[in-house]
C-alpha cells in the first residue's frame, strides 16, 4: 500500500508532527510505503534522526500553486493508494477532487486541525456552502477529528458522514529513548512550566506572571515559574518593565528562550512539577501531552484536550484571563501533598492514550476495513 501525505507547505518540524507521524509509523509498523509530498521548503534532518524510512517526494515549483499540485497528482494519484490531506479549506477541497479524478479508487484520509471555532462554522454554513461542504466530504473516506468532545459534536452536526468520522488524535512517540526512563517523581523540582510564543495575545502570559507574583510569597517561597518559547517583541518590553517594578521576582521567573532540541526541551518537562496553559483557544495543544508524559500536573484553560487530561480530577482548568482564579489554584496546587498523584494519574492516562503507535493502528484498521484488507494483509 502506498500512503502520500499531501502537505505543500511541510517543512523539517512537521515532520515530527502528524503530517510525518503518521505516515512514519505505518512505514514503520505496518510495511506501508509512506511519503510526504511538499515543496522544497526545508533541509529535513528528522528524515535520518527520527522518522526513518519516510520518504519525502518534492512537487515542483515551476507555476502557480494549484497548477503544481495538478501537475503531481496527474502524474503520481494513480500510484497513491491512500491520500492524507488536512483541513476545511478551498486548498484542501481542490486537492481531494484533483486525486479523485484521477485515482477514483484512492482513498481519502482527511485530518482536521480542529477546535469548537470550526463546528460553529459548520453548523452556520449558509446554503451554497454547505453544498460545497458536502461535496468535499463525499470525496473524503475518513475524516479525523483529534478532540473527544468535538467528535461527538460532529456525529450530531454530519449524521450523514458518521460512518466517515473517526476519532484520530496527535501523539507521542513513546518508542524513543527519551521515554524510556520512568519519570522518577522524587527527583522533580519546585517548578510551575509554559511552553509555546512567549507573549503571543492569544496567550496570555501576562496573566500567569501576575498569577505567580501574587501567590503569598512565604508559600511560593522556594518555587520557580519558567518560561520556555520564543518571546515577542512587543512583550520584552512588558517583562522588562516587570521586572524593573517588581526586581526581586527575578529570583523567581525565569525567561529560557527557544529550546529547539527536543531532549533537552522533554527533561525542562521531566523537571517541572505543574505545567500551566492560559490560552484564550488551541486546536490541539501538543505542550499539553508533552507535560503530561512527563508526569507534569495540568492546569489549564479549557482548550485542546485540556479537559481530556484532566478529566479524573488530576489537573485544573482555568478562565481565560483571570489572574485571580488563577493564583488561587496554583495556590491550591503547591501546598497540595497530592501533586505526586495527579502527577503519575496524568503520565499514566496520556501514555495509554496518546500513543503514536496506538493512534496508527487505529488509523490503519479503518484504511483496510474501507480497501478490503484485513490488519494482517
Amino acid at each position: 500500500m502506498k500512503y502520500c501525505v499531501l502537505y505543500p507547505e511541510a517543512k523539517n518540524v512537521h515532520l515530527i508532527k502528524d503530517v510525518g507521524m503518521l505516515a512514519y509509523k505505518l512505514n514503520k509498523l505496518y510495511n506501508v510505503d509512506s511519503c510526504v509530498a511538499c515543496y522544497n521548503n526545508d533541509k529535513y534532518e528528522y528524515l535520518e534522526s527520527e522518522v526513518k524510512g519516510l520518504k519525502i517526494h518534492f512537487i515542483e515549483r515551476k507555476h502557480k500553486h494549484f497548477i503544481n499540485i495538478f501537475k503531481y497528482l496527474k502524474k503520481e494519484a494513480r500510484n497513491i493508494d491512500v491520500l492524507q490531506i488536512f483541513h476545511v479549506t478551498f486548498k484542501s477541497v481542490v486537492y481531494a477532487f484533483l486525486y479523485k479524478f484521477f485515482n477514483k479508487k484512492g482513498t481519502i484520509f482527511l485530518k482536521l486541525d480542529c477546535s469548537n471555532e470550526l463546528v460553529v462554522k459548520l453548523q452556520n454554513l449558509k446554503f451554497f456552502e454547505r453544498i460545497i461542504l458536502n461535496s468535499y466530504f463525499k470525496k473524503v473516506d475518513i475524516i479525523g477529528v483529534e478532540q473527544e468532545d468535538i467528535f461527538e459534536k460532529f456525529q450530531n452536526i454530519l449524521p450523514t458522514y458518521k460512518g466517515k468520522l473517526l476519532n484520530v488524535s496527535n501523539g507521542l512517540d513513546f518508542d524513543k529513548s527519551i521515554f524510556e526512563k520512568d519519570v522518577d517523581y522524587s527527583t522533580k523540582e519546585n517548578i510551575i512550566i509554559t511552553v509555546g510564543r512567549i507573549g503571543s495575545p492569544e496567550k496570555s502570559m501576562d496573566i500567569l506572571i501576575n498569577a505567580f507574583k501574587d501567590i503569598n510569597k512565604e508559600i511560593r517561597s522556594n518555587w520557580k515559574l519558567i518560561f520556555v518559547g520564543p518571546i515577542d517583541e512587543k512583550f520584552k518590553g512588558y517583562i522588562k518593565e516587570f521586572f524593573s517594578k517588581y526586581a526581586g521576582e527575578k529570583k523567581y521567573i525565569e525567561f529560557k528562550g527557544p529550546i529547539y532540541n527536543r531532549t533537552e526541551l522533554f527533561e525542562e518537562y521531566r523537571k517541572a512539577k505543574i505545567f500551566c496553559l492560559t490560552s484564550e483557544y488551541e486546536s490541539f495543544a501538543f505542550s499539553l501531552i508533552e507535560a503530561g508524559a512527563f508526569g507534569d500536573v495540568i492546569v489549564s484553560t479549557d482548550v485542546g484536550i485540556a479537559s481530556e487530561i484532566i478529566k479524573n480530577s488530576n489537573g485544573e482548568l482555568i478562565p481565560f484571563k483571570d489572574s485571580k482564579v488563577l493564583t488561587e489554584i496554583l495556590t491550591k496546587m503547591i501546598k497540595s501533598n497530592e501533586l505526586k498523584i495527579f502527577g503519575e494519574s496524568t503520565e499514566k492516562f496520556v501514555r495509554k492514550k496518546y500513543s503514536w503507535n496506538k493512534i496508527t493502528e487505529i488509523l490503519y484498521k479503518k484504511i483496510t476495513e474501507i480497501r478490503g484488507k484485513s490488519v494482517n494483509d
